[in-house]
């Protein structure tokens, strides 16, 4: 640039304000709209979650609750199936030999009964034959649980009177081993019972693992369908089912064994 003295002086160049302002109002504007659309696209995905978890969330977390219960269920009915499983055998097994037992005690009882059997005859015969001395030899050698019944038998009547029926009608003729024999027998129609109810309580637990397979399979399969209404009729029949086997748990005995 000259100046009136013709001195030259150097130009110096001269920033644009107003071109800097609109740049940084631009930017500026740029910023909020951007920040403005996140805001937008945060507060959608929210609302599309809180609508989710509104309307299937709550299926899919009462499914998971369903599945974990109904496995524990499960697991815990197939134990005490195997548990009784194991009692009904013991109980057999128990029973078992007590009724063998008692066979062989019953047939010591009657090998006894046919001795009593063979020498009160044979001291009839005596008696009869007036042989006093045979009499005698034969009364002593009546074995310890015959002589009661025998002495109640003749005291049954006055002396020289013959007593009606026979010793081993009197309710003194008592076997140890026919006792030791009826006893076995009932100890092994207990166990029996027990083995019986074993059974049937093993035979319970294991309806009550199918149960828990078809809460398993509703609860599992429910929350694969589109519709609501179909979801929310698959988890009501698995928590349905559930509670039904949860009460059949409930009421059968438990057991506990390591």
């Amino acid at each position: 640039m000259a100046t009136d003295d013709g001195a030259d002086v150097a130009e110096t160049p001269v920033e644009d304000h107003g071109s800097v302002s609109a740049e940084t109002e631009a930017a500026d504007t740029g910023d909020a709209d951007v920040e403005a659309s996140k805001s937008q696209r945060i507060a959608s995905r929210a609302d599309s979650v809180a609508e989710r978890f509104g309307k299937s969330d709550w299926i899919e977390l009462a499914s998971a609750v369903l599945l974990a219960l109904a496995a524990i269920a499960s697991a815990w009915s197939a134990y005490q199936a195997n548990s009784w499983g194991g009692v009904q055998a013991n109980a057999f097994a128990s029973a078992s030999a007590s009724r063998t037992e008692s066979v062989r005690s019953s047939n010591i009882a009657m090998a006894q009964r046919q001795v009593d059997v063979a020498t009160f005859i044979a001291f009839l015969q005596a008696y009869a034959d007036k042989n006093q001395n045979l009499v005698d030899f034969y009364e002593a050698r009546f074995r310890d649980e015959f002589k009661p019944a025998f002495d109640a038998w003749l005291n049954s009547v006055p002396a020289g009177s013959v007593p009606p029926g026979t010793p081993f009608s009197e309710s003194d003729y008592v076997l140890a081993a026919q006792v030791n024999a009826d006893n076995l027998l009932t100890a092994a129609e207990e166990q029996s019972a027990i083995a019986q109810s074993a059974n049937g309580t093993s035979n319970n637990f294991v309806i009550v693992i199918v149960i828990m397979a078809m809460v398993l399979f509703f609860a599992g399969v429910g929350t694969k369908f589109q519709q609501q209404a179909v979801r929310r009729l698959m988890i009501a029949i698995a928590a349905v089912l559930f509670v039904g086997g949860a009460i059949v748990i409930g009421s059968l005995p438990q057991t506990v064994g390591f």
